[in-house]
């Protein structure tokens, strides 16, 4: 009989740590890997996988062969609804018992904002399948932050957009410690948990994290959100994202990002991770 919980999106971060965190409780699990080479990094850390692929629908009906949980995960695309959509689908031919998606704060059917919307369409999907579901809907991931070590290294600041907004940062691993109690335990179908940090941070509380962190001075330099928005365009991201981001940037720049949920507490018996405690484990990428 094959493993009960496939694990999709399994060599991102989310995705890692959810395969980590699984395979710390001992879980009966199988990682999806789109390539043998992702699979033999994989393999070697002593996780099983399968190759498939959400364009590849018999590739799915393989990997399914004895599942009956899901944590779904994928890349975020125009795209994405098709391509979670055939997942969903198989997953109602093959019986699964339950998905645990990884969706969005904010995600909205009626948003203006692709990201949201996309999000919204396949929770929906997976709610007219009838298929028991979780949805988790996090903030910004504080793993994010590492798109920043370049100029943090080198130049000693960090730029960004959001002017004095607040973000209910999260921890990428307290996402994956809520997913692996949806993926094992009883009580959480039907619910959606919103997954934020416990304190809402600004950009010069997190520079001054920073700064106490690599004992030395790093600054917040806020940049407008057109010029961040030319500044994705230059760097090769695709219009529909940078157009994506820009939004969602002026929402956090406007204070309107920094609500802050209890869920990650109910759900896994411990407040959220700290901005503190993540720097504390990864301070290293910033030196």
């Amino acid at each position: 009989m094959g493993s009960k919980i496939l694990v999709t999106g399994a060599t991102g971060t989310i995705g890692s740590f959810v395969c980590e965190q699984l395979k710390d409780v001992n879980a009966d699990f199988i990682a999806m890997v789109r390539s043998e080479e992702k699979a033999k990094l994989l393999n070697e850390k002593g996780i099983k996988t399968v190759v498939g692929d959400f364009a590849d629908i018999d590739s799915l009906e393989n990997a399914f062969q004895g599942i009956d949980k899901v944590f779904l995960l994928s890349v975020t695309s125009p795209e994405s609804p098709e391509l979670q959509g055939n997942l969903v689908k198989v997953a109602k031919e093959k019986g699964v018992k339950h998905i645990v998606k990884l969706s969005v704060r904010g995600a909205d059917l009626e948003s203006d904002i692709g990201i949201l919307r996309y999000h919204a369409l396949t929770e929906k999907e997976i709610k007219d399948s009838g298929i028991a579901y979780t949805f988790l809907q996090p903030h910004s991931f504080m793993q994010n932050l590492v798109f920043d070590a370049e100029s943090i290294k080198n130049q000693s600041v960090i730029f960004a957009p959001m002017g004095e907004g607040k973000i209910g940062m999260v921890d990428a691993r307290d996402i994956a410690a809520v997913a692996i109690k949806a993926l094992t335990e009883n009580g959480h179908e039907g619910k959606t948990y919103v997954l934020t940090g416990a304190k809402a941070l600004s950009f010069h509380d997190i520079s001054n994290a920073f700064t106490f962190f690599l004992e030395r001075d790093i600054k917040y330099i806020p940049v407008s959100v057109e010029d961040a928005h030319q500044g994705m365009l230059d760097a090769g991201m695709p219009e529909w994202l940078a157009n994506d981001l820009t939004a969602i940037n002026k929402i956090y720049a406007a204070g309107q990002g920094s609500e802050i949920s209890n869920d990650i507490e109910r759900v896994i018996g411990r407040k959220a991770g700290l901005l503190k405690e993540y720097l504390r484990d990864y301070i290293d990428l910033y030196n």
